[in-house]
């Protein structure tokens, strides 16, 4: 991930337009007290905890098919992989929402999902006679480990690898790749379920220093919501779109980048209502005690941001060129939906949460 992150406005300033705007009363006579301890378990548990829990058992099945890939290769098991690929980079990207905590401390984003692939640099590994050992892998730039060179072993550069064209050195690269992936998988997974997720759920205690007060654990959830829009539009669409460089795309190799942009944006509202794979309670259910004007403009601009995304046809390399009425209205739509939270969401959180 890439973040350009834009100046924020000035929240007194928001505060008060949201204000002057919202209904005051919490009209159906929630315990809010319970509700704000609920959510933030919730978020934690129900939502973070179990997105990483599904991430690592996705990265177990690539690493399964990759081993399968490497022992028996053909175009069967090529498939195969490709789809485990896939499949992994959809809880990922929705993860990318609430890119807070052990994966933003420990540097797990960017050692899994740099891009652009460096070709060059790639090749000179798969030239050179070095092993490629659990340290050498760890020890590599960014962008030549993680999502992306695997991207491009298993497709190659122009999307249509077959099984018969591995050759062995790119096999052993691949299988220490998705080892590596494995691995920071199950450590961000390990972080959230044996002590993180405490860590946050229990914000406003006494003695946790991370989260002094729950106001500050909701704004991270917020932060995390409007984050991802802005790397969304204003990074990963954005920059290949003004350069009208399709190298610059994020997933180039599998055509997987709308799939990619997309599953961003859903994995905002799983945030908010606070859902995963199990439904909890989320800051959606705080919202609509105050606010339910407020709620349905999140949901209409979130619609309206997926809706955007899907009319994009064709590959993203390719619509960058071809379907610029459409890319440039999937990063309007997405910049809204961005407003909207970091505007009234956030100032919403600031008043009802302290």
């Amino acid at each position: 991930m890439k973040s350009i992150l834009k100046p924020a406005l000035p929240v007194l300033a928001l505060a008060t337009v949201f204000i002057a705007c919202n209904k005051d009363d919490n009209s159906d006579n929630t315990d809010v007290a319970k509700l704000k301890t609920e959510i933030l378990n919730d978020a934690a548990t129900v939502v973070i905890t179990s997105s990483y829990d599904d991430m690592f058992a996705k990265a177990t099945s690539l690493s399964n098919a990759v081993s399968t890939l490497v022992a028996t290769t053909n175009d069967a098991n090529l498939t195969t992989a490709r789809q485990a690929w896939k499949d992994m980079r959809t809880t990922w990207e929705q993860t990318e929402a609430w890119l807070f905590g052990p994966v933003d401390a420990d540097d797990i984003d960017p050692r899994i999902d740099t891009w652009p692939v460096d070709f060059n640099a790639l090749d000179l590994q798969l030239a050179s006679g070095n092993a490629f050992t659990e340290t050498y892998i760890d020890n590599l730039p960014e962008d030549l480990k993680g999502f992306h060179p695997i991207e491009y072993l298993l497709w190659g550069q122009n999307g249509n690898k077959t099984a018969a064209s591995f050759t062995a050195r790119e096999k052993e690269y691949l299988a220490a790749l998705t080892a590596n992936l494995k691995k920071l998988s199950e450590s961000v997974k390990n972080s959230w379920a044996n002590g993180y997720a405490n860590t946050f759920k229990t914000a406003g205690t006494a003695g946790n220093s991370d989260y002094p007060t729950q106001q500050s654990a909701f704004v991270d959830l917020v932060d995390g919501m409007a984050g991802i829009c802005d790397e969304v539009a204003n990074a990963k669409m954005n920059d290949p779109f003004e350069a009208g460089d399709p190298s610059l795309e994020e997933s180039p190799f599998a055509k997987n980048s709308i799939t990619d942009f997309t599953n961003n944006i859903q994995g905002i509202l799983k945030m908010y209502q606070g859902k995963f794979t199990n439904d909890g309670k989320g800051i959606e259910d705080l919202v609509r005690s105050y606010n339910l004007s407020l709620d349905n403009e999140i949901k209409t601009k979130h619609a309206a941001a997926i809706t955007a995304l899907q009319a994009i046809t064709v590959p993203f390399g390719q619509a960058i060129t071809t379907q610029t009425t459409q890319v440039q209205n999937a990063m309007t739509k997405i910049n809204d939906l961005a407003t909207t939270l970091e505007g009234k969401l956030k100032p919403f959180v600031l008043q009802y949460v302290k």
